[in-house]
């Protein structure tokens, strides 16, 4: 070869891959009329007619069907019902959908690792697109991974955004996030609120584990902290740790608390955590796919739901059949706005309510959702009763001798023939200067109104219950202690 055929060298950026570049993957201004952000969104999509929204709903649906098509996991169970490619031709046909739960995305998961048959990405799709991955709680099991491409990423912040400034936050508020940012994605969401779409500080302390409790209360007093994202669980506990150092709570800045109450139905939660903030409470309901559903305005009545991005059902928790407006079942939720992986007829197993659309007093017109009432697979069967662990915390939050910590524990009692379903509650108490009996004989009563069959109540020691229920964790609260698969 002579010199002349010599060929020069290539650069090292001649020679790198392409790098997807986070900011030049979405067309921002596309995304910000698809999806507004506050305060757009209170002055468009949160004010469409009937006929705007649902046309804007049925082109999403039909192009998240493509998506979906285009992977096994829905191709192969579609196509088991009858189902073919063109069948479906709206949102007027999603009920010939069948459901499915998240025990057939962890067998998904377990026939093609790691991501699963809803979601194929191959090596090369991560390298030419900038996805992040995140889990579910993992109450039970291996937590399900689940990936997020940048449109997934933001429209999930973008809700939240929408929740936080119809409670009332604006640009230069200081927000307490106390989720971690680790897997989960809750964290991220006020994260990416706060920075992308609010011009609010993130204030990133993280959950217990990761910032003492004692420490969240000093960040909080030195920053100037103005508003906290995160467990009504948690807030409770910091009152806790309030009381037990000192803390003056009012000392704070704090305007207004944004969090996930639970079956609150009665409102005991909301009124002890507003008492001892000194600010309103705002109620808001979410999931690990979809990001933040709905939420409350100022106005406290019922959560908005962000219905361009997501199209709720609701189903009978025994036959599936699709219920009315109005009454309680299980949460069934198509994503319009998530390609990777596309989510269509999602049965949570969450109880709720939705209600037909309506205009608030704060302006918007959506479709509401009541309070969460807990989780279907959690139900226990007590003589004929159905029992939802988490329909304890109203009459446990309501008893001023109550941390508002509980764990329902099953059980089988007695043999044989006579073998049966067992359930006690254990409930947390403030001191030991408490007496258990009279504490315990008081509980068993207010469960028995609430529950309508009667359960044990073992009352235990302040911060006993830490280790099982894992407030203040990285996870999900747990209130339910299953040993009935032990046989015990």
């Amino acid at each position: 070869m002579s010199l002349n055929e010599v060929k020069p060298a290539r650069t090292d950026e001649e020679s790198a891959p392409a790098v997807p570049y986070y900011w030049k993957s979405v067309d921002w201004d596309g995304l910000m009329r698809d999806y507004p952000p506050p305060p757009h969104f209170q002055q468009t999509t949160g004010k469409m007619s009937d006929q705007e929204l649902r046309a804007l709903q049925n082109a999403r649906f039909l192009a998240r069907m493509d998506d979906a098509w285009r992977t096994p996991f829905y191709d192969t169970r579609w196509r088991a019902a009858g189902i073919e490619p063109g069948d479906i031709r709206g949102l007027d046909d999603i009920e010939k959908l069948p459901t499915f739960t998240s025990d057939d995305l962890k067998e998904a998961i377990a026939a093609a690792p790691p991501f699963g048959s809803h979601q194929p990405v191959t090596a090369e799709d991560l390298a030419g697109t900038p996805f992040k991955v995140h889990t579910s709680g993992g109450t039970t099991g291996f937590p399900r991974l689940t990936l997020f491409d940048p449109v997934a990423l933001e429209v999930q912040a973008i809700q939240t955004a929408r929740a936080l400034w119809a409670q009332g936050t604006r640009p230069g508020d200081a927000v307490q996030i106390t989720y971690t940012l680790a897997m989960a994605n809750a964290g991220y969401c006020g994260l990416y609120a706060c920075l992308h779409w609010l011009g609010a500080m993130p204030v990133t302390t993280g959950s217990g584990v990761v910032t003492p409790s004692e420490r969240q209360l000093e960040y909080a007093l030195k920053i100037g902290t103005t508003a906290w994202y995160g467990r009504a669980e948690y807030l409770a506990r910091l009152v806790q740790v309030a009381n037990e150092t000192g803390f003056d709570l009012r000392s704070l800045k704090t305007k207004r608390l944004h969090s996930f109450l639970g079956p609150d139905v009665d409102g005991h939660l909301r009124g002890q955590l507003e008492e001892a903030w000194g600010c309103p409470v705002y109620d808001n309901y979410g999931t690990h796919e979809i990001g933040q559903i709905a939420f409350e305005c100022e106005a406290k009545d019922g959560k908005h739901i962000s219905e361009d991005t997501v199209y709720l059902e609701t189903a009978d928790v025994e036959t599936g059949a699709v219920l009315p407006a109005g009454e309680r079942g299980n949460l069934v939720v198509t994503s319009l706005h998530r390609s990777t992986p596309p989510i269509i007829r999602y049965d949570l197993r969450d109880l709720l309510v939705a209600y037909e659309r309506s205009e608030c007093s704060c302006g918007l017109c959506t479709r509401k959702l009541s309070m969460f009432l807990g989780r279907s697979d959690e139900m226990v069967k007590l003589r004929g009763t159905n029992v939802y662990p988490m329909a304890c915390q109203s009459a446990v939050t309501a008893d001023p001798r109550a941390t508002g910590e509980f764990l329902c524990v099953v059980a089988y009692s007695g043999e044989g023939l006579s073998r049966r379903e067992s359930m006690t509650v254990r409930v947390e108490k403030k001191s030991d200067e408490i007496d258990d009996a009279a504490f315990a004989a008081d509980m068993e009563a207010a469960l028995h109104r609430d529950l309508s069959v009667r359960v044990a109540v073992e009352i235990v020691p302040p911060a006993s219950l830490l280790p099982l229920t894992q407030v203040g964790s990285t996870g999900k609260s747990r209130r339910l202690l299953d040993l009935r698969q032990n046989g015990k």
